[in-house]
């Protein structure tokens, strides 16, 4: 469940061009070019005199736009406000809790940073797919750089200086857990090795019989009693094969009809007849099996907790952001968008005021 934190602490603080850039990972071939526009130097917003220049928030609304035009999705000028609202709501807290995260000490490394970076280019085919991708939407690796340093940064600073004060008691996960007795319901399960021979759904009947010949002589050799991990290694098709065909647990709904029906039927031990599918023929070797039950609040104590660790900070996050925010002065661009009155933004001529 701590991953899960992490990711609710992205969707919620990690920058929008990280977000968008992955919606378009591996598909750069695909994705609009951004339309190259005058240049704006001006500033939409500044957080105690450190400016946000409104070139990054056109990049994102238009990121945004080319994203809904490409799947025929209209949107109105109610629509199209609202985004650049929340565009600049979002740039605005983001640059505040980066602000906090400095002045508390938080600190990346360069080399968690390249990190991050190395990963995040891995949804690319290539590094020149990635270098082409970011050229396209008028971005550089620098800047890039840049918002992974200070997304990573708010992200440590989030899980060390506010989840440790987020507390979950031991009464309230017990009073979720009989209170919702769905969620903890766990499906009748098998446990299931398997050998696949691959056929291309195309393949001639001569390459059919071939295929099928092999994979009968694999079942003769099982059934004089050898091993079928060791039969699995030397000849299943499938990446599992390095793990002697193992496939793990699985439930009714996760594996396609032919090869679930066969490997439900068969008992702890039993290995099932040649089995055809969209894939190939397949070996299906029951190791156990699991039947329906519900897991014990005991066992589900610790991930309970997390997960309503989770929604507390979901809930509670956007009224901390608010508290953090009236440490700073913060000011708004009349170039900008009109922001919402309750966002709690003033022009830049009547920003700080009060503050100190």
């Amino acid at each position: 469940m701590r991953i899960s934190i992490k990711r609710t602490i992205h969707l919620i603080i990690f920058s929008l061009t990280m977000m968008l850039l992955t919606g378009f990972a591996g598909a750069a071939d695909k994705a609009p070019e951004i339309k190259k526009e005058k240049p704006i130097d001006t500033f939409i917003a500044r957080v105690n005199g450190v400016e946000i220049a409104q070139k990054d928030m056109e990049r994102k609304f238009n990121l945004i736009k080319e994203r809904y035009a490409s799947r025929g999705v209209p949107l109105d000028d109610a629509k199209l406000d609202e985004f650049k609202d929340n565009i600049l709501k979002s740039l605005i807290d983001q640059e505040v809790l980066f602000q906090e995260s400095t002045a508390q000490k938080i600190v990346i490394t360069p080399e968690e940073i390249k990190a991050e970076l190395d990963n995040f280019k891995k949804q690319f085919e290539t590094e020149a797919a990635f270098q082409e991708q970011i050229k396209k939407m008028g971005y550089t690796e620098d800047f890039i750089l840049s918002q992974i340093k200070q997304s990573k940064t708010i992200e440590k600073y989030i899980d060390e200086k506010v989840m440790p004060g987020i507390k979950v008691a031991d009464d309230d996960a017990k009073k979720y857990y009989d209170s919702h007795p769905d969620e903890f319901q766990r499906p009748e399960r098998v446990h299931a090795s398997h050998i696949l021979l691959k056929l291309d759904p195309k393949a001639s009947d001569a390459v059919k019989a071939e295929t099928r010949k092999k994979m009968d002589g694999i079942k003769k050799r099982l059934d004089a009693g050898e091993d079928f991990a060791k039969l699995a290694k030397e000849n299943s098709d499938c990446p599992s094969s390095a793990k002697g065909g193992d496939l793990g647990f699985f439930a009714r709904g996760q594996m396609v009809k032919p090869f679930e029906e066969a490997a439900f039927a068969l008992k702890p031990g039993e290995v099932s007849g040649v089995v055809e599918t969209q894939f190939g023929y397949h070996l299906i070797k029951s190791q156990e099996k699991e039947a329906a039950s519900t897991l014990a609040f005991n066992d589900i104590k610790e991930r309970l907790t997390d997960k309503l660790k989770q929604d507390k900070f979901k809930e509670t996050f956007p009224g901390y952001i608010d508290d953090l925010k009236k440490k700073y002065k913060i000011e708004i661009s009349e170039n900008a968008v009109k922001a919402p009155a309750e966002a709690g933004k003033v022009p830049a001529a009547e920003a700080g005021k009060d503050k100190k």
